[in-house]
């Protein structure tokens, strides 16, 4: 049931490797462990999401990314990117040292690069997918991922634990928050994101971000034209 290179029976999948390991640990109960008291429960989870993906779609090649543990280019753009994030928990750094060997077991391929974190290592192997026709699937539950959407990229986010999950499309991208794939950065830009601490800007939420971004194109334009949005407040604010 491993995920074999080169075969043509299914899509490329792209896991985000932090991301799920982090669901899984948050999602399934703590007490989950071997006879011996060795926390499992995000190693298990991490486990059941693998075998979703390969019993149900059969991908041709699964590569896991992971992000660096050096400081990202980010950091140099924003200094408190991601300032306000704590440690890992203990259970979970316990059993981080096994997903990589887990992943391998599978027949997945684990990827780092430093100075990068694992979602741009997936944006730019689905964009050379892309560009190559050949299907893709991203697996992440990072909103970040939505902007990636396209004619041959989709995105799996988990809804419920790590089985009951949700495939986003662009016309579905659109559809849950009122913006195309290619402005989910502004959108983000603009209402901010407490996972990443990126302030953005106050008294703006999804709805009024969404509305802005579609209305004036991007989040530039927003700023250019700002005398043009409607009540003093929002106008000072931005």
């Amino acid at each position: 049931m491993g995920a074999q290179a080169g075969s043509d029976r299914g899509p490329l999948f792209l896991l985000d490797g932090n991301n799920v390991a982090y669901r899984a640990f948050f999602a399934l109960p703590q007490e989950i462990a071997t006879s011996d008291g060795f926390p499992t429960n995000a190693l298990y989870g991490f486990c059941l999401m693998l075998t979703k993906v390969l019993a149900e779609y059969r991908p041709s090649t699964v590569i896991v990314a992971w992000d660096s543990r050096e400081k990202t280019f980010r950091h140099e753009e924003f200094e408190e990117y991601k300032a306000q994030r704590k440690p890992m928990p203990e259970l979970l750094s316990e059993q981080w040292p096994y997903f990589t060997e887990l992943c391998s077991a599978f027949g997945c391929v684990n990827l780092a690069v430093p100075g990068y974190e694992a979602d741009d290592i997936l944006a730019t192997l689905a964009r050379q997918a892309e560009t190559k026709g050949h299907e893709a699937v991203i697996v992440t539950g990072d909103r970040d991922a939505l902007q990636l959407a396209g004619e041959h990229v989709s995105v799996m986010a988990n809804t419920k634990g790590m089985t009951e999950v949700k495939v986003y499309d662009p016309s579905l991208v659109e559809e849950r928050f009122g913006v195309p794939p290619r402005l989910i950065p502004d959108f983000i830009g603009l209402k901010g994101d407490s996972s990443d601490n990126i302030p953005g800007v106050p008294g703006i939420g999804e709805k009024t971000a969404a509305e802005l971004v579609r209305r004036f194109g991007s989040l530039e334009r927003v700023l250019e034209w700002k005398s043009l949005v409607n009540g003093k407040k929002r106008r000072e604010s931005l």
